[in-house]
């Protein structure tokens, strides 16, 4: 198949009728007849039902219309770039969790933009657990998550923060300036759900039920909203961390959770097979501090 059988096709499609179509592109009406025959022999379909006053586009030639159209269009597209000289891009989908520093994440865009000038950087805001099932189906190529790296993915760590307890302002822990994990016990205590922080909910139980500590559980899925959430569940305290409080829980004093044998770690990664483009991307965002 060749890029003229589309444009005779489409012709043909749009004319209704070979003559017609044959006279606007120049060329024999039996040549023309030829290819059409031609690209129908190729495809094992008819594309045209013909009759004495013309022809009707078939079921499968309806749908190679819109086909054909994108094709002729990436060419003609592909004939501006090179006319023009213009370096080409490569796409590059990355996934971001919601609740990432804005300010960062800019910094971030515009440093990739620098150091990778090839690189068209696509963003998609998604959970982490949401990431890594994108990541696994190639939709996406590289993935700022809130977990370790595991088998077929690569990546390294970007920030490491440890979790510590919020407290609801007028509380008898509001004025610790730390804390510990026997302060949970009998409390109403938010945590993330498993879905969008892996491992808290495991790591948390584990060390309460060996320290003999017994919260109140509430799991939630917050980041803009942790304070709604903390209202919602009528929450004591939430553990959390210090960014998390001091963006959205601006007034529930903050200190760390001292004994907590557990940190929320922020990992950029990208799968084995990755092109080499993505690992310049991930390069580049790992270097870039956090403020």
């Amino acid at each position: 198949m060749e890029l003229r059988h589309l444009r005779y096709f489409l012709a043909v499609a749009e004319a209704g009728s070979f003559n017609r179509a044959a006279a606007q592109l120049l060329v024999a009406q039996p040549s023309l007849s030829r290819q059409i025959r031609a690209l129908e022999h190729e495809l094992g379909e008819e594309l045209f039902a013909r009759t004495p006053q013309g022809v009707t586009v078939t079921a499968a030639g309806q749908a190679l219309v819109g086909h054909a159209r994108h094709l002729l269009a990436l060419q003609a597209a592909t004939r501006e770039i090179v006319s023009q000289h213009e370096t080409p891009h490569e796409r590059v989908a990355l996934g971001i969790p919601p609740g990432l520093s804005a300010t960062w994440l800019l910094q971030v865009v515009r440093e990739v933009g620098r150091a990778v000038p090839r690189c068209s950087l696509d963003l998609v805001e998604a959970s982490s657990a949401r990431q890594l099932l994108l990541l696994r189906e190639g939709r996406l190529d590289a993935a700022i998550v809130h977990q370790t790296p595991a088998e077929g993915v690569v990546g390294r760590m970007v920030w490491q923060e440890s979790f510590g307890i919020a407290v609801r302002p007028g509380h008898p822990l509001e004025a610790a300036a730390e804390h510990r994990l026997a302060d949970l016990d009998g409390r109403r205590v938010l945590i993330h759900s498993r879905e969008q922080v892996p491992g808290q909910q495991e790591s948390l139980l584990a060390a309460t039920l060996a320290a003999g500590v017994h919260p109140v559980w509430l799991f939630g899925e917050f980041v803009e909203h942790a304070r709604a959430s903390a209202e919602a569940a009528r929450a004591e305290v939430a553990v959390v961390s210090s960014y998390t409080a001091g963006q959205q829980l601006p007034d529930w004093p903050w200190a760390p959770l001292r004994d907590l044998p557990m940190a929320l770690t922020t990992w950029v990664i990208r799968r084995t097979d990755s092109r080499l483009i993505v690992g310049e991307v991930i390069e580049v965002i790992a270097d870039r501090e956090v403020g």
